[in-house]
């Protein structure tokens, strides 16, 4: 599949690239499952199968009404909210492709820079949403 124009999308929703401050991801993370050094000092490893990746995106500035979005569209891809599963499909550079996972979402810190008390709004300073596949 060819780039189509966009990072990650939760379930079918895609986020908006204009919430993006930048995109950052560790595709194809090796797990090793064991590794040890022969008489000879030679590194024998055995490596899992099953790839993992990160995904860190870290989100602009967002006004209240653009962050009730972005809980929706993260809420799209909510494959279990009580252990904050996600299903989303991401570009992963190594492969130069799109890939799809399941992934749990860190807890994410959010501050609150100014509220508008006349317009009854809220700016948010920028934040990560951290992702790591299962």
């Amino acid at each position: 599949m060819a780039f189509e124009g966009w990072l990650v999308k939760f379930g079918s929703t895609v986020l908006p690239n204009s919430y993006l401050e930048k995109y950052k991801d560790k595709p194809n993370q090796r797990l090793e499952l064991n590794a040890a050094r022969d008489a000879t000092a030679l590194l024998h490893r055995q490596t899992s199968p099953n790839y993992k990746t990160s995904l860190t995106i870290p989100i602009r500035s967002l006004y209240l009404g653009e962050k009730i979005l972005l809980k929706a569209i993260i809420d799209a891809g909510m494959v279990n909210e009580r252990e904050r599963k996600v299903s989303a499909t991401y570009w992963n550079d190594e492969v130069m492709d799109y890939r799809s996972g399941v992934f749990y979402i860190a807890d994410i810190e959010y501050t609150i820079s100014r509220v508008n008390e006349r317009k009854l709004d809220i700016l948010y300073e920028p934040f990560e949403i951290q992702l790591t596949e299962y």
